[in-house]
């Protein structure tokens, strides 16, 4: 029996994998105590490697480290216990069975051979938005059951790709100790509501709660329990529309607070890191990694929260790596990232082995998507009678945060914004630099639209995609949990999407979006064939004969069945 009461775990995260092929990953467990206890001796992980039902090491044990400690209002104490895991890789596959001693029951995960490239899933939007109707839907866990299927009984996944709001935070505004502060007429007068300690204990406690419901238990924390984490925030992982809103908003003691603690409780339960304990600072920044985490990228320093941004290169393969864009620390309505977090990230892809032939670059919001600037300017506009007339009939239309119109902020995150445009052309230029450079296929992943698709750059030359330096896919997968926008959104999406973009023509370069989407759901011809309004996630997979990795969208059938139907994509070799 037990003697260590669980509020959450085991959850696995990878890390990399080093010059000497030695496989780095961690698990973390959450333990409940009485205020007053005293805990005599850390918990232990016991670890073991097998290939062929044969141990490929002797039993491997590690001390928990304590990361942090939540003392909550009912004096009980939370202990975060991170602990490590080391595997030399070999020339076969290999299966970890592991357990935290007295506290949790025995797991295994994947790790592939030393020469294999992984294969890996991906996804984003891990909840509910405060307005769905969440029966409708089958709850969460009808996509993550397919996940843990396909894992299961097809092939082994080895890493999971967490794409952003894994978490929904927004429901923090609900809390009773906030609501007052959340007051949209004193926030536009510029009055400042400092935090008192009660709501300081409000926000910690919302967001450990929010983690412990959301990953600790169902279908999402048994799959973290088997496949080893690779996680990036977006904006619902701290709180709607987090950097995108004027500076008398972000800037007040709320925002603040809500940021803050938000990317805290974010490295702590989806990166297992703690800055102060790891050796990271806001205030230096000039070693862009003073941890033990050999993945991790520090940029500069944060734009809203006394954290710098956390971008990480992990390899996933001797032919395929992951770069994870930290874009939300440092975003604001005119900026993403600072270009001390750009260079950052270009050391590290500059330094990959001369292996690698492909490039996956995590970002949170799609950097190509149906463009929507004539909706951002109409309500963006003080002076718009349309909008004026909604506002004041609509409160709805309205966030409770500074009385913007609600849509306004998703259109401000978006990298087509008018405020980010520049930075994402020169985003895609530099990546296609890069690839010119050093023969290696860019391309992106994001999740935040609740929709799938694939938008793609190309050369205005007519060259064939594998001889394209140019050619970068950008695939859509959201939500795995959360719902679709309406079927009218899609329309208009479909109908926009139809349009080839001229804002990189001055660099060669095309954009447009994929016809994925042929057939739909039910086997029907489709005239909307680029964005698909239904719950999905992402398998992808590296075909070794062709150099190319197999994107497979799986695509709910109907609400809340969990059944899937399957499309395609594939990032052709760098043949160039």
């Amino acid at each position: 029996m037990s003697t260590w009461k669980v509020d959450v775990g085991p959850l696995l995260r990878y890390d990399t994998v080093d010059a000497q092929g030695v496989y780095h990953a961690f698990a973390l467990i959450v333990t409940e105590h009485d205020a007053n206890e005293q805990i005599r001796a850390p918990p232990m992980l016991q670890y073991v490697a097998t290939a062929g039902n044969q141990n490929t090491s002797p039993p491997m044990q590690a001390e928990g480290l304590k990361l942090w400690v939540y003392n909550d209002e009912t004096r009980k104490s939370h202990v975060f216990w991170r602990f490590k895991i080391e595997i030399h890789m070999m020339d076969v596959p290999q299966v970890v069975a592991y357990t935290v001693l007295n506290a949790t029951e025995l797991h295994d995960f994947h790790v592939p051979a030393h020469q294999e490239n992984f294969r890996w899933a991906g996804y984003s939007c891990s909840g509910f938005s405060s307005s769905v109707d969440t029966e409708e839907y089958g709850g969460p866990d009808p996509l993550w059951n397919d996940l843990l299927l396909e894992h299961v009984n097809n092939k082994p996944f080895h890493i999971l790709m967490g794409g952003g709001d894994q978490v929904y935070s927004d429901k923090i505004a609900n809390q009773p100790e906030l609501k007052n502060l959340f007051d949209p007429d004193k926030i536009k007068q510029g009055e400042d509501n400092s935090v008192t300690m009660e709501a300081a204990l409000a926000i910690d406690r919302f967001f450990f709660q929010n983690y412990k419901q959301c990953f600790g238990q169902g279908a999402f924390a048994r799959a973290a329990a088997r496949i080893p984490m690779v996680n990036m925030l977006d904006d619902h992982d701290l709180i709607d529309g987090f950097g995108t809103y004027p500076d008398s908003l972000m800037e007040s003691s709320l925002f603040n607070r809500i940021g803050s603690r938000g990317y805290f409780f974010y490295l702590l339960f989806q990166q297992f890191m703690n800055d102060e304990l790891d050796g990271i600072s806001n205030e230096n920044t000039t070693n862009p990694n003073p941890s033990q985490f050999k993945s991790l990228i520090i940029g500069g320093p944060g734009a809203y929260i006394p954290f710098p941004a956390h971008s990480f290169l992990v390899w996933l393969g001797p032919k395929q790596h992951m770069l994870l864009l930290d874009c939300r620390a440092q975003r604001k309505l005119n900026q993403i990232c600072t270009q001390q977090t750009y260079d950052r990230c270009r050391e590290a892809m500059e330094a990959m082995p001369k292996s690698v032939k492909h490039l996956i670059v995590q970002l949170g919001v799609p950097i190509s998507y149906p463009r929507m600037v004539f909706l951002e300017k109409m309500l963006a506009s003080k002076y718009n009678p349309v909008v004026n007339l909604v506002k004041a009939c609509m409160p709805a239309f309205t966030n409770n945060f500074n009385g913007q119109v609600e849509l306004l902020d998703d259109l401000n995150d978006h990298w087509c914004a008018h405020g980010h445009k520049h930075e994402r052309n020169r985003l895609v230029e530099q990546t296609q630099k890069f690839s010119q450079q050093n023969r290696v296929r860019v391309s992106f992943i994001s999740g935040d639209v609740h929709a799938g698709g694939c938008g793609y750059f190309y050369s205005s030359s007519n060259i064939r995609p594998e001889n394209d330096y140019k050619y970068n896919l950008a695939l859509i997968t959201s939500a795995i949990v959360n719902a679709p926008p309406p079927p009218a959104v899609i329309a208009i999406l479909n109908k926009l999407a139809a349009k080839r973009h001229r804002s990189l023509q001055y660099a060669h370069t095309r954009e447009g979006m994929i016809p994925m989407f042929e057939y739909g759901l039910d086997d029907e011809k489709l005239k909307q064939k680029y964005i698909i309004g239904a719950r999905n996630w992402c398998a992808a997979e590296y075909n070794e004969q062709k150099d190319e990795i197999v994107f497979e969208l799986r695509v709910e059938k109907a609400k809340g069945s969990g059944r899937v139907k399957s499309y395609y994509v594939t990032a052709p070799a760098p043949l160039f």
